[in-house]
């Protein structure tokens, strides 16, 4: 049989077919992919391959785990999962009507985040009280997730107490606990075809949504009507959590966002009127005067960064004071400074960024990834923020750490390779993408030892 030659846009072609879209930076990754997909199921004609997505869900459900990364583990994002349990669980389950509070897990992949979500609302002694609802493209996910059996890679950031309390062992797998099983209901969706809210089917008044790693597959061009979407699903003063490398959604509907350890929260709040302080920790909420870094920020409000500064402003002589502390090795000074600087300019994505690198300077690795990720929050096109927060993540979440350096060499590959990086002046995106790729090097490398 003689085999056509494949197209070059095959990878995008297909990703659009199963409405997702794949970075530059991964085309030949997942077209490699995809060859294999054909030749294994003996497909020798790329239309064909297209034709047939759809109506045979096993191959689409194969090109689906080509397209996506698929990493995942329970409670991924411990810092999330930390906003969570102190200041989310609290007042989402103070219902007047006695109902539950429903949770939605927006690309649950093989159900650790909403399992995660379910250990979490029980250990707070609340899982009655809610009822979670997770979703994903791939109906093959979705029933490794209804089985509820992992293996120890899927527990490697679980608390032994957590495992032990609520996971059976059988050979070399981990089996979730039947109590837990019935609090999640799993279906499937296509975030980026789908119409919502959907009560009908479930799909709306959320009190928390979590849609984490699922905007970055997505075409640009549906972000804005997902976010309107994602915005209408929520409950008043619902919550909505997305991952560091997903596009922010502030711009596209009228969220009120708060900045956090834990990155940035959208909130779908109530009306104006209502003048009640907001739950993270005492903050006053938007409609006070901020009093700490976790502040409101508007959807018509533009960051510090956005608007021409007078030399002589405070923010500028912040910035250069960090700066020269940071550029003659005072590192730990130079933090101390930038954390004070937030306090009064919490939207500035360059504080935030001279916060991290001050802190990767001092061995804060944890810390300045927390620094970075509030950058890329503020604006996920400062390919330095998302450079230094892949370097940050090498070691303790290699995938991630994979994501933010796609992300560099996506914006850097479609720039001219002189131009100078913002936030890095000694740097041109040319630089930037020979150093992002020695990073992921240096990740595969260390994967493939690993495999050995």
């Amino acid at each position: 049989m003689t085999r056509h030659a494949l197209p070059a846009n095959l990878a995008g072609e297909v990703a659009c077919r199963v409405g997702l879209s794949v970075p530059a930076s991964r085309q030949g990754t997942v077209a490699s992919a995809i060859a294999r997909i054909m030749a294994r199921r003996g497909i020798d004609d790329s239309s064909l391959l297209l034709r047939r997505l759809g109506l045979d869900q096993d191959l689409t459900d194969d090109v689906i785990a080509a397209v996506t990364v698929g990493e995942t583990h329970f409670f991924r994002g411990p810092e999330q999962f930390q906003l969570i349990r102190q200041e989310i669980l609290p007042e989402l389950t103070r219902r007047p009507d006695g109902a539950p509070a429903r949770i939605w897990s927006v690309g649950c992949a093989t159900g650790e985040e909403p399992y995660s979500l379910a250990i979490l609302c029980d250990e707070e002694g609340l899982l009655e009280e809610v009822r979670i609802c997770a979703v994903d493209i791939s109906r093959r996910a979705l029933g490794t997730a209804r089985a509820a059996e992992y293996g120890e890679w899927s527990l490697r950031n679980t608390d032994r107490r957590l495992k032990e309390r609520y996971f059976t062992a059988c050979d070399d797998r981990f089996r979730l606990s039947e109590r837990l099983r019935p609090q999640v209901d799993f279906a499937v969706l296509n975030l980026g075809e789908a119409d919502l809210p959907a009560p009908e089917r479930g799909l709306a008044d959320f009190r928390l949504i979590l849609c984490r790693n699922v905007l970055v597959y997505l075409d640009a061009s549906k972000v804005p009507r997902i976010a309107r979407q994602l915005f209408a699903c929520l409950a008043d003063r619902g919550w909505l959590l997305t991952a560091p490398t997903d596009p922010p959604l502030w711009k596209y509907a009228p969220f009120e966002t708060c900045i956090t350890p834990a990155g940035v929260v959208y909130r779908r709040m109530m009306a104006r009127g209502d003048a009640r302080k907001s739950p993270i920790s005492g903050v006053v909420s938007a409609r006070g005067k901020p009093k700490n870094p976790v502040t409101r920020m508007a959807a018509a409000q533009a960051c510090d960064t956005a608007a021409p500064k007078a030399p002589g402003d405070k923010l500028s002589r912040a910035i250069a004071q960090i700066r020269a502390r940071y550029d003659v090795g005072e590192t730990r000074e130079a933090a101390c400074l930038a954390a004070q600087a937030v306090e009064s300019h919490p939207l500035s994505p360059e504080l935030h960024f001279l916060q991290g690198l001050s802190q990767m300077a001092d061995g804060e690795i944890d810390a300045a990834a927390a620094a970075l990720r509030r950058v890329v929050y503020l604006d996920s096109t400062l390919a330095a923020a998302q450079f230094f927060l892949g370097v940050c993540l090498r070691q303790s979440d290699p995938e991630a750490s994979l994501r933010a350096l796609e992300n560099v060499l996506q914006f850097c590959l479609s720039r001219p390779p002189q131009e100078r990086i913002s936030l890095m002046a000694d740097a041109t995106a040319g630089d930037l993408v020979e150093r992002a790729r020695r990073e992921m090097g240096k990740i595969r490398q260390a994967r493939g030892s690993e495999s050995r």
